[in-house]
């Protein structure tokens, strides 16, 4: 499920050559923690209401903040798993969405990734998602497919992505699974020293950690 596929519309964007008021009042229009930042089509990042109203120079331009502009985005060829840890930790409810050269082709919308991953095969019933911070030279992605399947799980989708909080800037393994013994899955990779970051739970029968897929849920759909 490609980003591109899922895109929003309905927010505004700002230019670089904005004013600072300008900006501020047009977050404000739009009720949004966050809008996209462009120059001509290209995005060049994120910017809050926040960071404009902390501006040194409140007259100027945003161009004056474009060393502090965030940069939460996804590309629209990704899958819309990638768009969940820059979600999580931004805190926005829509990430901006660019083409392989940086081209600004929308939004994408906290809510609807939250009702994808609700009713994407699981029913809300049978599996979950797991991060795994993978380091190519301690970790097999073949071993822990093996694992997985052992213990009767079926992983429907993978992707690698890039950790935003990972200061040392390893990737991070992202894998949808389809089990109805998601405990089991989790406890046997623990088990052969796989580092499980988050396990997020789409069932109601097992004693796993649904508290954290709860907050998933909360930074997606507040």
């Amino acid at each position: 499920m490609l980003a591109l596929t899922y895109l929003s519309y309905d927010y505004p964007t700002l230019s670089l050559q904005d004013s600072i008021q300008k900006g501020l009042k047009i977050l404000h229009q739009s009720k949004q923690a966050s809008l996209a930042v462009l120059d001509g089509k290209t995005l060049i990042g994120n910017v809050s209401e926040r960071m404009l109203a902390q501006a040194l120079h409140p007259d100027g331009k945003i161009d004056q903040l474009r060393e502090n502009i965030s940069h939460y985005m996804l590309e629209s060829e990704e899958d819309i798993l990638a768009s969940l840890p820059w979600f999580e930790a931004s805190g926005f409810s829509i990430l901006p969405v660019t083409d392989e050269d940086g081209k600004f082709q929308g939004y994408l919308e906290a809510k609807t990734v939250a009702g994808i991953l609700m009713n994407n095969g699981f029913n809300a019933t049978n599996g979950g998602i797991i991060y795994i911070p993978f380091h190519s030279q301690r970790d097999s992605f073949s071993f822990i497919a093996r694992l997985i399947e052992e213990n009767n799980g079926l992983i429907t989708r993978s992707l690698m992505i890039q950790n935003p909080k990972d200061p040392l800037g390893l990737p991070e393994l992202i894998l949808q699974i389809q089990t109805e013994q998601f405990s089991a899955i989790v406890q046997s990779l623990e088990r052969h020293n796989i580092h499980i970051e988050k396990a997020f739970h789409f069932g109601k029968n097992e004693k796993v950690d649904t508290g954290r897929f709860d907050l998933l849920l909360k930074y997606l759909n507040p």
